[in-house]
């Protein structure tokens, strides 16, 4: 049976939808936070916020090793979903993520704005990564443009995508705004071919 991955990106972790089945009926399976940083490397939670307390030339060693472990991290977190999803005789379609924006961090002015945009550059990049090393295809989804984006490859509405969104957890706790855009990026992952 098929899967698709959805992942509601945020700097330092993601909220992580399983659906099985098919993109007319999908059947949600697990909902799980994944940890996308290294305890060992406390900058790996915010690299780009840590190099703004040393003197600039100073920081560039601190970020590479702090990001080189947001890699690294979120590698080990997709590979150990994938394992745990083909162990429940499911196969992964793909990977959607959705992310706050696309925006260019190079362009912000306001250094701490730009740590901020950094930082979700960085975290998205390397899910991206490591969904290419697992094999996968992966696609990001703007999170304010995701059910229009999606609507016309599922073939429904906006409306009705959100209304099979929000019954995908029926009864489930927590079921917020973080699990339904990763339950309908996982939706996209399902349909893609």
């Amino acid at each position: 049976m098929n899967a698709g991955i959805g992942l509601r990106v945020k700097t330092g972790r993601a909220t992580a939808v399983v659906l099985q089945g098919s993109a007319k009926a999908p059947k949600l399976v697990e909902v799980l936070a994944l940890d996308l940083t290294d305890a060992r490397v406390p900058a790996s939670r915010q690299p780009y916020h840590a190099g703004l307390e040393l003197p600039e030339g100073e920081n560039a060693p601190m970020v590479r090793q702090a990001c080189d472990a947001v890699h690294e991290a979120s590698a080990q977190a997709l590979r150990a979903l994938l394992d745990r999803v083909r162990d429940l005789r499911l196969e992964p379609r793909g990977v959607a993520l959705v992310v706050t924006s696309d925006s260019e961090p190079e362009r912000m002015r306001s250094a701490h704005v730009r740590a901020h945009a950094l930082e979700g550059r960085l975290f998205r990049d390397a899910l991206e990564a490591a969904a290419a090393q697992c094999g996968l295809g992966c696609i990001a989804l703007i999170e304010r443009e995701s059910c229009e984006r999606a609507a016309p490859l599922l073939g429904l509405s906006p409306a009705e995508l959100r209304r099979v969104v929000v019954g995908l957890g029926a009864g489930r706790r927590p079921w917020a705004a973080e699990e339904k855009a990763a339950a309908l990026a996982a939706w996209v992952a399902l349909a893609r071919r």
